[in-house]
């Protein structure tokens, strides 16, 4: 009894499952259920000449079996190609995989339109049953259709050649004559009568450089217009489309060309000699640092943005080069950071403006150097004591002490210090050392700069004195004081005042056993 009722159930649930698979099953193509094939696209579509589009299908095997499928097109006319990606796979159970079809338009727009019929030849593997699928038809188009002969020019200008009795010309050779004198006629007019009518707005300006930058673009701007117009008006013949492609991909070479020429040219004849000028009447030493940097760096933009254009015309991305090339500056400034650290100090020095070119500086080694140059990586010293020139790092001069001597002024401090006698009449040596100052002609004797001596020290073997002086210009200081301390040296002479050399005095005792001791 319960094998009855086992029985019965079991054949109760095949036959819902042969009702369920029924309705479930998707639409095919075919009568062969186990291989399904889906539309994946819309197949009318257009295509420009000697371009491509592609098409989709998908196919999926829901069997149980292995089967093998090969893409088979009809063949095509007219220069029309349809190229499967794939044209033989194996298909598993359960997997899905797509068809893709290539379409290519000829270079020729005699034939619009092509019909293409695609199928797919499939065979069982476990049974070996083999038959063919066809797939939708597809239908492209050439967008602009066929070849037809013009009878105006750009779409509205006659063909005047017919109303002169030109037979020849009545064709569309005419049209292509009048294509080309009309570009001719719009560039003369911006060469001949656009050019005038701008310079005379430009005079009203104080300025050269917009009649410089118009020097430059009209020539150019004309020959492009020119050219321009003979390629679109080849448009009007039965040419190959193929080479009316390559002439505008010339064309756009010589665009690309032509603009970085004038974009050379308005930067090295109008903004760097605007520059040079401009930086000749500022006192900063910026300007004139940073405009030779500022000339390479340009050429170097003008250079990278044109190879980029060339690059993207011809499909190429330049998007990973890009960034290739950020990493590179990245590597490159982790391996340079020492020259880094030297550019950027040398902004510093150029903007702070501890001292600059011409200056008389005191290193803290005490070398006297003046300032030849100031660069974006090192500094240029002159050491006027040794006659030497010294090139020193930017990052090391920016923490070094310095000390400017030209400032505030060029006027500088003169300090004489001699010792005299402690028998000497000390006014009378102070009085001779200021004589000798106010006698010198180089001697400054403003309210606020007069000579004064002071006593400064009681030495072992002297009193010493300092004489404290002013001279108009720094550079004279050294030959300034040369000439005091002979002077000086001359009329303690005659004074008798003495300058003794380092001395020890030793007192002689005795004791009363008459023995001598020496003290000191």
């Amino acid at each position: 009894m319960k094998t009855k009722r086992l029985a019965g159930l079991t054949l109760a649930m095949l036959a819902m499952m042969f009702l369920l698979g029924s309705i479930i099953t998707p639409t095919v193509f075919g009568d062969q259920a186990d291989i399904n094939i889906y539309s994946q696209d819309d197949y009318a579509k257009e295509v420009d000449m000697d371009e491509s589009i592609t098409y989709f299908w998908g196919i999926f095997n829901s069997g149980l079996n292995s089967h093998v499928v090969i893409v088979e097109t009809d063949s095509t006319d007219f220069g029309w190609t349809a190229e499967p990606t794939t044209t033989y796979f194996e298909l598993e159970p359960d997997e899905f995989m797509t068809i893709e079809l290539v379409v290519t338009a000829p270079d020729s727009r005699d034939h619009p339109t092509q019909l293409i019929g695609v199928s797919v030849n499939i065979t069982d593997l476990a049974t070996g049953n083999s038959w063919d699928e066809p797939l939708d038809q597809t239908t492209s188009e050439i967008t602009g259709g066929a070849y037809i002969p013009p009878t105006k020019a750009l779409g509205f200008i006659p063909n005047f050649f017919v109303d002169m009795g030109v037979d020849a010309l009545d064709n569309e050779w005419g049209v292509f004559i009048i294509s080309i004198l009309f570009w001719l006629l719009i560039g003369a007019i911006i060469y001949f009568v656009m050019d005038p009518f701008v310079k005379r707005l430009t005079r009203s300006t104080t300025t050269e450089i917009d009649d410089k930058v118009l020097a430059i673009v009209k020539g150019p701007v004309f020959w492009l217009i020119v050219v321009y117009g003979v390629i679109s008006s080849l448009g009007v013949l039965d040419f190959p489309w193929s080479v009316v492609n390559l002439l505008q991909l010339m064309f756009s070479i010589l665009v690309i060309i032509f603009g970085c020429w004038m974009a050379y040219k308005i930067f090295s004849d109008v903004l760097l000699i605007w520059g040079k000028s401009y930086s000749e009447k500022t006192e900063t030493s910026l300007d004139d640092v940073m405009l030779p940097l500022f000339e390479k760096l340009g050429m170097v933009v003008i250079f990278i943005v044109a190879m980029i254009l060339l690059l993207n015309l011809f499909g190429i991305d330049v998007t990973m080069l890009l960034a290739g090339m950020g990493v590179l500056g990245l590597v490159i400034a982790f391996a340079a950071q020492d020259t880094l650290g030297n550019f950027i100090s040398g902004m510093f020095l150029l903007t702070d403006r501890p001292f600059k070119i011409g200056d008389l500086v005191l290193m803290e080694n005490g070398d006297y150097c003046r300032v030849e140059h100031i660069g974006m990586r090192s500094t240029k010293l002159y050491n006027t004591f040794d006659h030497d020139v010294i090139i020193l790092p930017n990052s090391k001069i920016a923490n070094e002490k310095v000390i400017n001597l030209t400032e505030p002024d060029n006027k500088m401090k003169v300090k004489v210090t001699i010792g005299v006698d402690y028998k000497a009449d000390i006014h009378k040596a102070k009085q001779i050392m200021l004589d000798v100052a106010n006698d010198h002609q180089e001697v400054i004797e403003d309210d606020d700069r007069k000579p004064f001596v002071r006593l400064v020290d009681f030495g072992d073997s002297a009193i010493n004195l300092k004489l404290y002086t002013w001279v108009f210009h720094l550079d004279d200081q050294w030959r300034v004081g040369g000439e005091m301390r002979e002077e000086i040296f001359k009329r303690f002479k005659e004074a008798e005042i003495d300058i003794p050399f380092p001395q020890r005095v030793v007192h002689m005792e005795t004791y009363s056993d008459n023995k001598p001791s020496i003290s000191g």
